[in-house]
């Protein structure tokens, strides 16, 4: 199909209210350098040991807009897949992740919303020690079967 893969995630159709995905990820130096650089966000809790040890946390930690960004990227690549569209996005920190945490998102369809074709998803995420990281909820537009390629598509090459 194209630049990604060959299959998109699941349509409206194929998903349910109770279906459950995880998605895990470790943090590297690398993402959070890469969040930074990107985002422009350059708060020293995130890279500047010196000034995060002499804070509560005693150590750099990651960005919540970084770990909330793990989460899209399990709608993208889990459930409901390649082609979703997340409409709406709200989450809560309840303990920041630190480099080389494993973090593990899980996820469910909570709610099916038939007159917009959306679902919500609420998910968790935890570290390898099971501490709670971040809680969330996101309005995702599933992929939509993708329009037949018609012949006179081509009449402008």
């Amino acid at each position: 199909m194209g630049f990604f893969r060959d299959e998109l995630g699941k349509t409206y159709e194929e998903l349910s209210v109770g279906q459950k995905a995880a998605f895990q990820r470790r943090v590297t130096k690398q993402d959070v350098l890469g969040y930074m650089g990107l985002s422009g966000d350059m708060n020293p809790l995130y890279a500047d040991s010196a000034y995060a040890g002499r804070t509560k946390y005693d150590r750099p930690i990651v960005p919540a807009n970084m770990l909330a960004g793990f989460a899209m990227g399990a709608v993208a690549n889990v459930m409901p897949g390649l082609g979703s569209l997340t409409h709406a996005h709200t989450y809560r920190l309840h303990h920041p992740a630190v480099l080389g945490d494993e973090v593990t998102a899980d996820m469910e369809i909570v709610e099916m919303k038939p007159q917009l074709r959306h679902v919500l998803i609420r998910y968790r995420q935890v570290n390898q020690d099971g501490k709670l990281l971040l809680e969330g909820e996101m309005e995702v537009e599933p992929p939509a079967k993708l329009k037949p390629i018609l012949h006179h598509a081509y009449e402008n090459f």
